[in-house]
C-alpha cells in the first residue's frame, strides 16, 4: 500500500511539473519577433485606417461647428479692414476693437493696450505696425495728419 501512495504521488509531481513546463514554454513563446499578438498587417491595414477615419470625422464636425459659429459672429468682424483718418478727426473705438496704425501721426490717443510690446501706450504717440487693443468703449484716437489704419471691430470716425 505505501508503495502505491509513493507512485501515485510521484505520478501527480510529474504531472504538475510537466503542466507548469508546459505553461511556462508557451508564454515565453507567445508575442515574440516570429510569433507576435498583433501582427503590423493587421495594424496597417485594419487598426490605423479605422483611427484615421474617425479622427477625420470628428476634425469634420469640429470644423462645421466652429465655421457656423464664425458666421453668426458676422464675418467682416473677423478681418482687419484698412481707414482713413483726415487730419484733425478722430476714430473712436468700441471694447475689443483692434488697431494697428499704418501710416501718419497721431495727436492724442485715449490710453491703448499694445499687443506687441504687451504695455499701455502713452496718450500722444502710437507706433506703426504695433496691434493696439480698446479695452473700454469710447477710446479715441486723434490724427495730426492724415491716418492710415487697420481696424477690426466697431469705430466711428468723428
Amino acid at each position: 500500500m505505501k508503495r502505491k501512495i509513493w507512485t501515485s504521488r510521484l505520478a501527480c509531481l510529474a504531472l504538475v511539473g510537466v503542466t507548469v513546463g508546459g505553461v511556462a514554454w508557451a508564454a515565453g513563446t507567445q508575442g515574440s519577433q516570429t510569433d507576435p499578438l498583433v501582427t503590423l498587417s493587421y495594424l496597417n491595414e485594419v487598426a490605423v485606417p479605422d483611427i484615421m477615419a474617425q479622427v477625420d470625422q470628428k476634425l469634420d464636425q469640429r470644423e462645421a461647428e466652429l465655421t457656423q459659429k464664425l458666421q453668426t459672429a458676422g464675418g467682416s468682424s473677423a478681418s482687419f479692414e484698412a481707414v482713413k483718418v483726415p487730419a484733425g478727426k478722430s476714430l473712436v473705438l468700441t471694447a475689443g476693437t483692434q488697431v494697428v496704425l499704418r501710416s501718419g501721426t497721431v495727436k492724442s490717443t485715449s490710453s491703448l493696450t499694445d499687443l506687441t510690446s504687451g504695455m499701455g501706450s502713452s496718450t500722444a504717440n502710437l507706433t506703426a505696425n504695433h496691434l493696439y487693443l480698446a479695452t473700454a468703449g469710447g477710446q479715441k484716437i486723434t490724427a495730426s495728419t492724415e491716418l492710415t489704419v487697420l481696424v477690426q471691430g466697431s469705430y466711428t470716425v468723428e
